[in-house]
């Protein structure tokens, strides 16, 4: 009887341990099944927004991504999207973007696209640097609005590894609103600079700030460069004048 008894605890103590490990084993499976269908609906999603060539793996919630994106602002735009994903708790990207041919000729794609931009005027001032493949944005504009739009399409730009925004809001204010048309008039009506008021964006930007006035853009001659500031400062309520123009060689 001692011994029919022990070897009944021996045996109870195996049907034990082989249901735990039923309960591990239906665990993983479980776990499998769940990390399938997270990828299987972040997989449509990337099929709905018509993204091709991207690879997804799913583990616990997290999911990883990887294959080419043209620019970082497409890479910023699919990782958000995906966030949004039922299940999803973090992104790991593995997504390459690729370079292009060169920082000059990414530099003039971003130009084209600042040029697009239907907030750009002349009261805002953009200046562009590219280095290996990163985009920066320096300069002026006059609503945040203008900020936002030009940081979104020089970071779509394809080849843009990555986007720096410096460009200053200059602070809401009417008189500086009065100056700049006043100053805008004065510069595109007189004689000299007649020719460039039917552009789309004339090449004289005029950026203000607490009643100063700073001019920057491009002109054909010296003496159109001295003609402008001297139109500025003939106009009252100007604090001082920065004459930034450039004579186009």
């Amino acid at each position: 009887m001692q011994f029919t008894l022990r070897r009944s605890r021996f045996t109870v103590g195996v049907l034990a341990l082989g249901f735990v490990c039923l309960g591990i084993a239906s665990a993983y499976a479980q776990s499998g099944a769940a990390d399938q269908q997270l990828k299987a609906r972040v997989e449509k999603r990337l099929s709905d927004r018509k993204v091709r060539s991207i690879k997804v793996a799913a583990h616990d919630g997290s999911v990883t991504l990887a294959g080419p994106i043209a620019s970082v602002g497409a890479k910023q735009d699919l990782v958000a999207d995906i966030l949004k994903v039922d299940g999803v708790k973090e992104i790991v990207s593995e997504l390459t973007i690729g370079k292009a041919e060169s920082d000059r000729a990414l530099g003039e794609r971003v130009a084209d696209q600042v040029r697009r931009s239907s907030y750009f005027t002349v009261f805002d001032e953009v200046e562009i640097g590219v280095d290996n493949g990163v985009v920066t944005l320096t300069g002026f504009v006059t609503q945040p609005i203008k900020s936002e739009d030009l940081a979104r399409r020089a970071s779509h730009v394809d080849g843009a590894q990555d986007f720096v925004n410096h460009l200053e809001v200059l602070p809401a204010s009417l008189g500086d609103d009065r100056l700049r048309n006043i100053i805008a008039n004065a510069i595109y009506r007189d004689p000299a600079f007649s020719n460039y008021a039917s552009q789309t964006i004339p090449p004289i930007h005029i950026v203000v700030r607490n009643s100063n006035v700073l001019l920057t853009g491009v002109v054909n001659s010296e003496v159109e460069r001295r003609q402008a500031e001297n139109i500025v400062r003939g106009i009252s309520g100007i604090f001082g004048v920065q004459n930034s123009l450039r004579v186009e060689k």
